[in-house]
Formats: structure tokens, C-alpha cells, sequence
């Protein structure tokens, strides 16, 4: 009954998909639909002519879109476009990851045995990993406990390691990851910063010193705009202000093609909240940022990181004179180029697993 069900609705998708087709052959004012031949079909022309097509009717293409997805979940399927849609948020599905502990781990050893530098390593795990009690029954989710815990077992003795994975568990009915976006909140940077900055060797700034302002309350993240589930609520940016901390006195980027930036003292990005809300963080992503403030302790910080760590940069910043951030995502293996790790006091890197394993494999 089930199958039934679903193809019958299914039939429904594409009858509404012909009659829109249709309907805009005609429509000759707006764009010319593509007509196929015999050669634009057998060389893949016509299929990217489509495409263009529908893609200024993106409006058609999002209400089909949406449509398939509520179908999928009304005859009880629980996975559209690779994230599982549970009652409460949408978790991206995690692969098993086919890569060496010992080769995640080679980049920071690497860099360790070159530089004999305080170097600290944090490895975020995915929403999944945390929530794996609430997804579907036989639903595919990696090992990244036991992944991290080898990477971190494979890394060199003098490297430090933190436990997020335990962190962010202790924390996890808390509002610590977006429920329509893969990344953590502002809360979970708050104690992620927490574990870190003891492991760096600070006493971290207590909680209730921030403010905490709402930005927006109708952030819909990348996992929405995958499966365009609206069954989940949109989710809140959140600020943490301190107004007795330090101030940012300058703040440069350096791009990948060599061209900076003097973004004055804004850290964050305000205007990113009506486009591409995690923005609000870090800006407009760089190669390099360094942010410099009016922590007279020569404490310097070198970050290696993925958008993962956005959420933490604006606390970690309470602790240093100067944050030096480079892009892994715009490096990659030449990261150690992109600064001169001599000049700090301290490494950190920080990045989720998933972009770790990406990076690497």
C-alpha cells in the first residue's frame, strides 16, 4: 500500500511538472523554451539548456522541489537529498570514512615537527554524531568517536588535543547546532571556547558576562535550501557581546588572488544576515584574517581552521593581542604559507571532521 501511495503521488509530481512545461513553451515573452533535437539530446545540449530555463523559473522548480520532498515524507520517508528529517532538525547523513587515522593526522605532525610549537588540535563532529538516538532506524551515521579518538591517537606526543565530541554531548539538549544548517551555534562556540582557551592555558570568561541579542529568528541554513523541508522551525543568530572585554583595534584580509583588505574594527558582518547568515561571523570568507586588539599581553595566536570555528574566533579573541586565521579551505596544503608561524606563541587547529576528512583524503 505503501508503494502504491508513493508512485501515485509521484504521478501527481509529474503531471504538475508537464503542465507547467507546457504552460511556459508558450510563454515566448519571458525566454524561449529550449526545444530538443536528436543532437542536443544525444550531446547533453539540451538537458543544460533546461536547466537555464527552469533556473529563471526558479520559483517552478522550488515549489516542484518542495512538493517531491513532502511527498517523500508523507509516505514515510525520512531522507531527502542525503538529510535525515527528524522531528525536531534535519541531520546531514554521515558516510564511513574510507581514509587512514594516521594520514587525518599527518598535517598536524607535520607542521609540529617543522615549527616545535605549541600546537593544540580540536576536531568538531558532525550533528549526527551527537544526535544519533533520534535518527530513523537504520539510518546509515558514521563512527566519529571512534575516528577522532584514532586520529587524535595517531598525532605526535607533543601535540594537545581537545575532546568536542564530549563537550558538545555534555551540552547536547542545549541549543548547540542549527536546526536547518550543519554548523554549531554561538552557544556551542561558547563552550567549545570554554574546553579550548584551558587547554591553551587561560581561565575562560564565565558565561553570564555576555549579552546575548537575537540577530535574526528566520535563519534557514544550507540543509534547508538542500531538501526545502519547511516541517523544521528556522533558526536564530545569536550575539555575545562582553562589554568589559577586550576591543579589536584592527582587523586585514588577505584574499587568495593576493588582494587585502582593511575591514577597520568589524570583526562580524552585520549586512550577511539577509544573505548568508553564518557570515555574520567572520565576514566575507579570506585566505587570512588578522585581528588585532587591546590585550597588552603579546599573546598571539595562530588558527588553522574551517567555518566550523567561526563561532568561536569572537571568545577566543577575549585572551590575545592578535588572532592570526588562515582558511584551510583556502589553502589547503600550503597552509603553512600563508603566515609565518614563528611569529606566534600558540597553534591552534580547528575544524569539523567532515571538512577535516575532505581536506585530507
Amino acid at each position: 500500500m505503501k508503494h502504491f501511495v508513493h508512485h501515485a503521488m509521484l504521478i501527481v509530481v509529474c503531471g504538475i511538472w508537464l503542465v507547467i512545461l507546457a504552460a511556459t513553451v508558450h510563454d515566448l515573452s519571458m525566454s524561449y523554451f529550449p526545444r530538443p533535437t536528436a543532437q542536443s539530446l544525444a550531446s547533453g545540449a539540451w538537458t543544460q539548456q533546461l536547466e537555464s530555463y527552469l533556473r529563471e523559473r526558479i520559483g517552478f522548480r522550488d515549489s516542484l522541489f518542495r512538493l517531491r520532498s513532502r511527498t517523500d515524507l508523507f509516505v514515510g520517508e525520512k531522507m531527502v537529498q542525503g538529510v535525515y528529517v527528524t522531528d525536531g532538525m534535519l541531520l546531514e547523513k554521515q558516510d564511513e570514512s574510507t581514509a587512514d587515522a594516521l594520514d587525518l593526522a599527518e598535517p598536524v605532525n607535520t607542521f609540529y615537527q617543522a615549527f616545535a610549537m605549541p600546537t593544540y588540535f580540536v576536531l568538531i563532529p558532525s550533528a549526527a554524531e551527537i544526535y544519533e538516538s533520534v535518527l530513523p532506524a537504520n539510518a546509515v551515521s558514521a563512527d566519529q568517536e571512534s575516528l577522532i579518538r584514532n586520529i587524535y591517537d595517531g598525532t605526535a606526543s607533543g601535540v594537545r588535543c581537545v575532546d568536542a565530541r564530549s563537550v558538545l554531548a555534555s551540552c547536547k539538549d542545549g541549543y548547540i547546532y542549527y536546526r536547518t544548517d550543519t554548523h554549531c551555534t554561538s552557544y556551542a562556540g561558547y563552550y567549545l571556547y570554554q574546553a579550548v582557551i584551558q587547554k591553551l592555558g587561560f581561565t575562560p570568561v564565565p558565561y553570564e558576562r555576555f549579552v546575548i541579542s537575537h540577530l535574526s529568528t528566520d535563519f534557514r541554513g544550507n540543509l534547508y535550501h538542500r531538501t526545502l523541508c519547511d516541517t523544521v522551525r528556522p533558526d536564530v543568530i545569536d550575539r555575545y557581546s562582553n562589554e568589559a572585554g577586550v576591543r579589536i583595534t584592527g582587523v586585514q584580509a588577505v584574499y587568495q588572488d593576493g588582494t587585502t583588505e582593511d575591514r577597520g574594527t568589524q570583526l562580524s558582518a552585520p549586512s550577511a544576515l539577509a544573505e548568508d547568515p553564518y557570515r555574520y561571523y567572520l565576514g566575507q570568507p579570506c585566505m587570512k584574517l588578522t585581528i588585532t586588539t587591546d590585550a597588552d599581553n603579546g599573546k598571539r595566536l595562530l588558527l588553522y581552521k574551517d567555518d566550523y570555528a567561526d563561532c568561536v574566533v569572537p571568545f577566543l579573541l577575549q585572551h590575545y593581542s592578535e588572532i592570526c586565521i588562515v582558511n584551510l579551505e583556502q589553502t589547503g596544503d600550503a597552509f603553512t604559507e600563508a603566515a609565518a608561524p614563528e611569529a606566534y606563541t600558540q597553534v591552534l587547529f580547528l575544524s569539523s571532521i567532515r571538512r577535516w576528512q575532505e581536506l585530507w583524503e
